[in-house]
């Protein structure tokens, strides 16, 4: 068993209740245990595009400082943490690369510290979920962990934009990403490929200009269903928000009458796995997945 320090974000604790609960169980099952940090705070959801600004660079520190003193308890723990939401995972990677190449900046930024806080050492590695099941565990593991292949599941591949870009925090090539295509394919899932993997799901003008993100959902779920797919496969709870919730409110609006129910990669292999269904917190979704799983006699 390796453990990993593990760092929540804000949302697997609100929103993202069934990412965060399906996540850490197949995590077990992996023997890639993902240990929460028994203390943490927000990452400051963005990093900062100003090289100046120090004060945003303290948050992501101060987590990275506290996860380097947590693996020290853990079991096999890499200098690594490890994240689940696509944002945490480009605000830590960012920082984390910033204060390695430029050490002014770490000076000023340990100074802010909490005073029984230990300075960080520039001694982590960032790490996303996805990349801890492709480049540790293997997809063979997997594979063979799979007790019930998610046939007749055809899902589409949403990275969204955090994914992929920018270059400091990438976990894949950004013009032909694989790593969710051969994760969903070793569960059995058939792959369905639209060129908008990566277009812009509206991001947080959900909070001020919804019609924006209309346009923006209509785009990528129309091409999905124009390709084949049944359901989106995703790993930002801020994505997964935008593309469920207003499928069913422009479904209300008389928009759209055929929906796509939308899963986080962890909730598909917590299902091949066979873990119990309800840690997938599936009643949370605007669009109950429910009705496609048992309909293709997965659940």
């Amino acid at each position: 068993m390796v453990q990993y320090s593990y760092f929540p974000g804000c949302n697997l604790k609100t929103n993202a209740k069934g990412f965060e609960k399906s996540a850490l169980a197949v995590s077990k099952q992996l023997d890639a245990e993902l240990v929460e940090m028994p203390n943490w705070n927000c990452c400051g959801t963005v990093h900062t595009l100003a090289s100046d600004n120090l004060m945003k660079r303290i948050a992501p520190t101060r987590i990275l400082s506290r996860s380097s003193k947590h693996v020290e308890i853990l079991e096999n723990s890499p200098k690594e943490v490890v994240t689940l939401c696509s944002m945490c995972n480009s605000t830590l990677k960012v920082v984390n690369k910033d204060i390695k190449n430029d050490e002014s900046k770490l000076e000023p930024i340990n100074f802010q510290l909490e005073v029984d806080e230990e300075e960080y050492q520039k001694d982590m590695e960032v790490k996303h979920f996805l990349e801890i099941l492709r480049d540790s565990v293997g997809y063979e593991k997997i594979e063979k962990s799979v007790k019930k292949p998610l046939k007749g599941l055809k899902v589409f591949c949403y990275y969204g934009c955090m994914l992929l870009h920018p270059d400091e925090a990438k976990i894949d090539d950004e013009e032909m990403p694989a790593v969710l295509e051969d994760l969903s394919e070793s569960l059995g899932a058939e792959i369905i490929f639209s060129p908008l993997f990566k277009h812009c799901c509206g991001s947080y003008h959900i909070v001020d200009q919804e019609d924006i993100v209309n346009t923006q959902v209509q785009k990528i779920i129309q091409s999905a269903k124009q390709n084949g797919a049944n359901a989106v496969v995703v790993a930002c709870p801020l994505c997964a928000y935008n593309l469920d919730a207003q499928q069913k409110s422009m479904e209300k609006q008389g928009l759209d009458k055929e929906l796509l129910p939308i899963f986080y990669f962890t909730q598909l292999m917590a299902i091949a796995m066979g873990e119990a269904s309800n840690i997938n917190h599936f009643e949370e979704h605007h669009i109950n997945p429910e009705k496609l799983l048992k309909k293709l006699k997965l659940i």
